[in-house]
């Protein structure tokens, strides 16, 4: 115990002393420090990119015993979805049909089906991406999008994968599969959270009962050097070819060409600009597949980045750092990274220069969440108009600490999608 209180200030000391030595070397030297750590960071980070289908997985997984109950798993001491979908990678001769369409009382009825888990995607996803995580076993279903995917716990011989949007059912065959695998996750040491899955403004939504206790946390976080970014994003062994322009908090490089890279350091933010011409189409699988390419050319760890969102109209994919299942939002609503196909000519990423690598202890205790109905009636009282709500998160904000500028604070809260952007429910009650 006496020597946890110095964990903090030893760790942040070391971080504190690497960084100043990686800044010496680089100003001193940059185009020599670029040349000999372009190979080598390569491939470091090359290890560090997760496969696709980490990515692109379910973030909620909700049970429903035999007598009908839900809750929700949240991802504690065991990765639950991870342990969900290594048993989702044998299916032997899987075929698909259209089980129910259009109607909100058969998809109700296999999605709350009794003995059954069911895994959420927070948008909707291709089959062609969902494939990637069955182990390419549904290579030659039709190409439909799925939002859930409903796996019952005793029977070996089914599954559902449902669409929020027009309420359609496919159900998926296979050959005798064994559920063993499956119900032994239901025996981990789980936290789970009471819900009821039901209808809110006309669209589906997993409901928290009642009120949740959320644990806070502090995170040491990463930064890159920006030489690792240029290195990696502008392609260019010969700095020469690199101009840099500077201007309060903005540095600016580009390739003089087609590639611009620009860094905001009172914001943590960085956007890459690429103007070279591009092949996206607006199918959701060319934009998701695309999206992940651009992901992969950032170079940082992925192990808990998810997808998190797809707006089709702005042509957008937004990625959020997952703690604990439940996603991260910073201030202005941003996640971790987006990426944007403006037009034929013209692509865009936004990412975040800070990212939560090593967890810390906090001294907070835990933070209780209202339950979601109590929660909107609350917004409704201070004037906001429910049918205004699109979506509805727990997440964890982003503060900083004031103790470190590498030190940040995560703390529990709802989240609500108004009027198109997203804002955490405590700032949407203080503002009123």
């Amino acid at each position: 115990m006496k020597f946890s209180k110095y964990l903090i200030p030893i760790a942040l000391t070391i971080a504190v002393i690497v960084s100043l030595t990686l800044s010496m070397v680089l100003w001193t030297n940059p185009a020599n420090y670029r040349s000999k750590q372009n190979t080598k960071q390569n491939s470091q980070t090359e290890s560090m990119i997760k496969p696709k289908h980490y990515v692109y997985t379910p973030t909620q997984a909700v049970y429903t015993n035999s007598e009908g109950d839900q809750e929700i798993l949240v991802n504690e001491l065991v990765n639950v979805i991870s342990e969900i979908k290594k048993t989702m990678r044998d299916y032997q001769k899987p075929s698909i049909s259209e089980y129910r369409s259009g109607s909100q009382t058969d998809y109700f009825k296999v999605a709350n089906r009794p003995n059954s888990i069911m895994l959420s995607y927070p948008t909707p996803v291709s089959m062609k991406i969902l494939n990637a995580n069955v182990n390419n076993r549904f290579k030659k279903f039709p190409n439909v999008t799925v939002n859930r995917i409903v796996l019952p716990t005793d029977d070996q011989t089914k599954l559902y994968l449902l669409n929020d949007q027009d309420f359609k059912v496919y159900q998926v065959k296979v050959k005798k599969h064994s559920l063993k695998a499956l119900n032994k996750v239901l025996t981990m040491s789980i936290w789970t959270i009471s819900a009821t899955f039901k209808l809110f403004n006309n669209k589906p939504l997993v409901y928290v009962d009642s009120s949740v206790q959320m644990e806070p946390y502090k995170y040491l976080i990463d930064r890159q050097s920006e030489d690792y970014y240029v290195s990696r994003l502008l392609n260019s062994d010969d700095s020469q070819n690199i101009s840099a322009k500077r201007r309060k908090n903005v540095v600016i490089y580009g390739d003089q060409n087609s590639m611009q890279l620009l860094f905001n350091s009172k914001m943590r933010m960085g956007r890459f600009s690429d103007y070279r011409p591009n092949k996206n189409k607006r199918n959701i699988t060319s934009a998701l597949n695309n999206s992940y390419n651009k992901l992969a050319d950032l170079g940082l760890p992925l192990d808990n980045v998810r997808f998190f969102d797809n707006d089709s109209q702005s042509r957008t994919v937004m990625y959020r750092t997952f703690v604990e299942g439940f996603p991260i939002f910073r201030a202005n609503g941003f996640g971790t990274i987006s990426t944007r196909t403006i037009n034929a000519s013209a692509q865009r990423m936004d990412f975040s220069l800070d990212n939560p690598e090593v967890p810390i202890p906090s001294k907070k205790g835990y933070t209780t969440l209202p339950s979601t109905t109590t929660m909107i009636k609350r917004l409704v009282n201070h004037g906001y108009k429910a049918k205004e709500i699109a979506k509805i998160q727990i997440g964890y904000g982003w503060r900083k600490d004031s103790s470190s500028p590498l030190l940040i604070n995560l703390t529990p809260d709802w989240y609500i999608l108004y009027n198109g952007k997203w804002q955490s429910y405590t700032e949407m009650i203080n503002q009123y």
